[in-house]
């Protein structure tokens, strides 16, 4: 067979592996059977697929670059309004340097992953560094160097598996990170040893790189159980209308590429026309927190143009940290409203950064959407 059929084989692949997901992945067994959830999760493997091509096709270890993993148009695998996150494909037997500026982020961090095969992020974190980890220097700028050999202050790669670099950048604006035009991420990855080139690119590599963008796509997908299968997370209820205690992330729990120095806490939603869902909780100290909205596949709600994320900087509490959010399909008429799109269930997920003690578990009621200003004014 030669180079070229090769390609055209993979290539085909591709297409004939996303169209093997429309029916298994969204399928009665994962309780997808409405029409409307099946075109959300088309929707969804869409932003999968372009997400995987950018990372793995167009991005190579041998010159690498950040490629984004999320944005208002690229929702997959739980993103934050607030945290633009970048993933760069690294090559073990090479030493990068990864180089930026920390800007007004509330938080910077980067985190190596491993998997059995390109594609593959799954098998838990090699190494993390955040910005209290590594030097800033007066200006906020900083290099990290990554190597197979452990170094203080630096990332490490292992010997044996594939590995990646996710960067993340936490905000806490009164406008959503990721839905501000304005925002610029300075952010750099350089192969320090004898650079390729990554263009034109080979048959053979072509096939290689469709393979670790399916991997990817299968490992975010197929790989997952159905929710409700498996026990959840600690920090994740599946009792509507509950939240629990929120807890750090463990990556041997849950699955996922979480951020090590985050803590969860994760809950269903349901609710009917006229109902809302208040919700009283406490910031702890932290460098960032919020609390978000997500469909059943994970992918946030539109935080352009609608109320469906708030950090601290944009919900209101009073001097001790507390506050009262609600979540309804119609606004009710006092801060901090959660605006579901009028979807009748959905994932109601915080994220806390850093965050110092026990955390305040969070007290939820079901009340009337017409009662909740009543209800909120009385405490």
């Amino acid at each position: 067979m030669s180079a070229d059929s090769e390609s055209r084989v993979a290539f085909n692949e591709l297409f004939e592996f996303m169209k093997q997901l429309d029916t298994d992945y969204l399928s009665e067994e994962r309780r997808i059977t409405e029409a409307a959830d099946v075109a959300e999760g088309e929707h969804m493997l869409l932003h999968l697929l372009k997400a995987g091509l950018d990372v793995y096709v167009d991005n190579d270890p041998g010159r690498p670059r950040f490629a984004p993993l999320a944005g208002p148009t690229l929702k997959w695998g739980g993103e934050g309004a607030d945290n633009p996150s970048h993933c760069a494909p690294l090559d073990v037997d090479r030493r990068y340097v990864i180089g930026g500026s920390i800007g007004d982020a509330a938080y910077v961090s980067f985190t190596v992953y491993k998997g059995k095969q390109d594609g593959d992020w799954n098998d838990g974190v090699v190494s993390a560094l955040n910005h209290r980890e590594f030097t800033v220097d007066a200006e906020g700028r900083y290099e990290i160097e990554v190597s197979a050999d452990p170094k203080p202050g630096a990332l490490h790669m292992e010997r044996g598996v594939s590995n990646c670099v996710i960067a993340r950048h936490y905000f806490e604006n009164d406008v959503c990170a990721m839905a501000d035009p304005t925002l610029h991420i300075d952010l750099s990855i350089e192969a320090v040893d004898a650079p390729t080139y990554p263009r034109p690119l080979s048959p053979p590599a072509l096939v290689d790189r469709l393979k670790a963008t399916m991997t990817f796509i299968h490992g975010q997908t197929m790989a997952r159980p159905p929710m409700g299968a498996g026990e959840p997370p600690a920090w994740f209820s599946l009792v509507p209308n509950q939240l629990p205690q929120p807890l750090q992330w463990v990556p041997t729990e849950g699955g996922g590429a979480g951020a090590v120095d985050n803590a969860y806490c994760a809950g269903l939603y349901v609710l009917g026309p006229e109902e809302a869902l208040v919700i009283d909780g406490r910031w702890p100290p932290c460098v960032y927190a919020n609390v978000m909205l997500w469909n059943r596949f994970m992918q946030g709600y539109d935080y352009r143009y609608r109320s469906c994320s708030l950090n601290r900087t944009q919900m209101r509490a009073d001097a001790d940290g507390r506050f009262s959010a609600v979540v309804a399909h119609q606004d009710p008429g006092v801060p901090n409203w959660l605006d579901t799109e009028g979807r009748p269930n959905g994932i109601l997920y915080w994220r806390f950064l850093l965050s110092e003690g026990e955390i305040e578990q969070p007290r939820c009621r079901v009340m009337p959407v017409a009662d909740v200003a009543s209800a909120v004014a009385d405490g």
